[in-house]
């Protein structure tokens, strides 16, 4: 059972730590209830490096978690930025929601020009984000304004603006940035995209903002597929994006197991010029599993079908009649190695009470549903990446690998993935023949 996780010839995996789990690491008080011997709550913080469990020195969190104003004290404002690596996110995408807690002066299908003078005015929440960030982060992602707020079937407060004014605005934020910035953290310029013109677009107009890296958004990033996530790496890489300095490139809001192996093929394909650049992924689904459905993750089983390549969850084990049970946790992780059943139902209610778990039953279920996440994705890179890659490693997954090495190669690069579009599309579907 592995304690840690290669983290030099892979892109990096993320999880986003929500604000619950933060929270509770440092809220939440064992007293005499039942806990995997020789361990503590503290063990649950994997980026911890005096960890007794496992390690594992990355984490995304997001601002947009919070009430404006606020100032959260939890295990992610309180980590040693000495030795874990915090990517903090922005909170865009509650901001284009229109849901960022605390401020109440957007609402759904606002007349564009509202929309604008409403932000325009939000000094004090941009300063907020802006001061979180700054203290609390390694790298910050900028105060973006997603283009997917201006489609027609969101209830955004944007929603009636123009690619153009979204555009616009957020030029207004990175100014508002790069005036302001202390050299506390280090910031990534994000970019959006819907299709491969609003990409370009979008790029051309915010590339001249080159602080540490850049982050990878909509269809500039997962959300338009494979070929469109590449066509915006190789448009920013012939305008120099990538060079030392600019050293760390975030894709937002992916965590599937072929987008890990296609990222880590970008990586390395873009260390050639840069040794010291990093690709990196996040999702929150760890916590969306563990702490919303109270689901448990198995590790998967890799094989040449590509519908293998998914992290499945089941119901974990919640009943009256398992408290106090010494039967194992039926799945397998460096927490759930050590757990049992009663380690997880605690609240001793009658029989028509359904909930037997507390918030620290939900800690150990997520750090549970990490490790399997982490180990599934290292699994994933050692097999398409190994010596015999093609043992369990989908055909089309080492097809798209292959042709990434040679689209970077590609004098015509536009050509080569138009030609090929329909692979690179076929990597991005959710279910396979």
């Amino acid at each position: 059972m592995r304690s840690d996780f290669n983290i030099t010839d892979y892109a990096v995996y993320l999880p986003a730590i929500n604000d619950t789990y933060a929270r509770c690491l440092v809220t939440e008080k064992l007293g005499s209830r039942p806990f995997p011997a020789g361990l503590d709550i503290a063990d649950l913080e994997y980026w911890n490096e005096n960890n007794k469990l496992w390690h594992y020195p990355y984490l995304l969190h997001s601002i947009g978690s919070y009430k404006v104003g606020s100032n959260p004290d939890n295990a992610v404002t309180r980590a040693n930025k000495n030795t874990a690596v915090v990517i903090g996110d922005s909170g865009g995408f509650q901001i284009g929601k229109g849901t960022l807690v605390g401020y109440d002066a957007l609402t759904a299908h606002m007349p564009a020009d509202e929309a604008i003078a409403a932000w325009d005015a939000a000094d004090d929440v941009r300063s907020w984000i802006f001061g979180w960030l700054e203290a609390n982060s390694t790298y910050a992602m900028s105060i973006d304004m997603p283009l997917w707020a201006a489609e027609e079937n969101t209830k955004s407060p944007f929603s009636n603006c123009s690619r153009d004014q979204l555009l616009q605005m957020t030029l207004n934020n990175l100014q508002y940035i790069d005036v302001r910035r202390q050299g506390h953290t280090k910031w990534l310029n994000v970019v959006q995209g819907i299709d491969n013109a609003a990409t370009e677009q979008w790029w051309n107009a915010v590339k001249k903002y080159r602080w540490s890296g850049w982050a990878l958004a909509g269809g500039a990033g997962s959300r338009g597929g494979l070929a469109q996530l590449l066509h915006a790496v190789l448009l920013m890489r012939d305008d120099g994006a990538f060079v030392e300095g600019l050293d760390w490139v975030h894709t937002l809001g992916v965590s599937q197991l072929k987008w890990a192996i296609v990222l880590t093929a970008i990586q390395r394909n873009l260390r050639k010029s840069n040794p010291k650049l990093t690709m990196s992924f996040d999702t929150s689904s760890v916590f969306q599993q563990g702490m919303r459905r109270e689901n448990a993750y198995i590790s998967p089983v890799l094989t040449t079908n590509a519908n293998t390549w998914v992290l499945p969850a089941e119901a974990s084990p919640q009943s009256y009649k398992k408290i106090g049970s010494t039967d194992p946790f039926p799945f397998s992780s460096a927490i759930g190695d050590k757990m049992t059943i009663g380690h997880l139902n605690v609240q001793d209610w009658d029989a028509f009470f359904q909930r037997q778990y507390d918030n620290v039953s939900l800690l150990l279920l997520s750090n549970h549903n990490m490790w399997v996440t982490l180990d599934a994705v290292q699994r994933a890179n050692e097999s398409a990446f190994g010596s015999n890659r093609h043992q369990c490693t989908p055909q089309l997954f080492l097809d798209c690998i292959d042709l990434i090495d040679e689209a970077f190669a590609a004098s015509d690069w536009r050509g080569f993935i138009e030609k090929h579009k329909s692979t690179f599309d076929a990597h991005s579907r959710r279910k396979y023949k």
